[in-house]
């Protein structure tokens, strides 16, 4: 009989630990939205006209090539950095960006509303930034 109950307890107490690991199910694990924003975002609605591929990375580098108008990609690089959800950066010549930048994510689209007087919201979707368009940049601010 005290085997027998050592056996049910056994059993209990692995299948206690084997829940503990499980989220509630049909629910997905909240992932932050600093892990949401690393990878790589096309422009899809931008308040200047032109084209815009970004890269945000793990260790808080981005690369960021735009195009206005007609012309070619320009390359520029720099830092970020996500408190909450106010996004800041900084270019590798010292100049931080013109704004900060309110952060939102739904799914691969993302969007970016400036803290600033004019207030400009602008989207992105995920998206690999095209060889070509790494390729033909013309590097703007360059690494250190």
């Amino acid at each position: 009989m005290v085997i027998m109950k050592k056996i049910l307890l056994i059993f209990a107490v692995l299948a206690l630990v084997a829940s503990c690991g499980k989220n509630e199910e049909g629910k997905k694990p909240e992932i932050d939205l600093e892990e949401q924003l690393i990878g790589q975002w096309h422009s899809t609605s931008i308040s200047v006209e032109g084209d815009i591929y970004i890269e945000f990375y793990q260790e808080k580098s981005f690369e960021l090539y735009q195009q206005i108008g007609e012309g070619a990609y320009r390359l520029y690089r720099g830092t970020w950095n996500l408190e909450g959800d106010l996004l800041t950066g900084k270019y590798n010549d010292g100049e931080d960006w013109a704004a900060a930048y309110k952060v939102a994510i739904e799914g691969d689209v993302l969007t970016m509303t400036s803290q600033n007087d004019a207030a400009e919201t602008s989207t992105y979707k995920k998206s690999d930034i095209p060889s070509e368009v790494k390729e033909r940049c013309e590097t703007v601010v360059k690494s250190r």
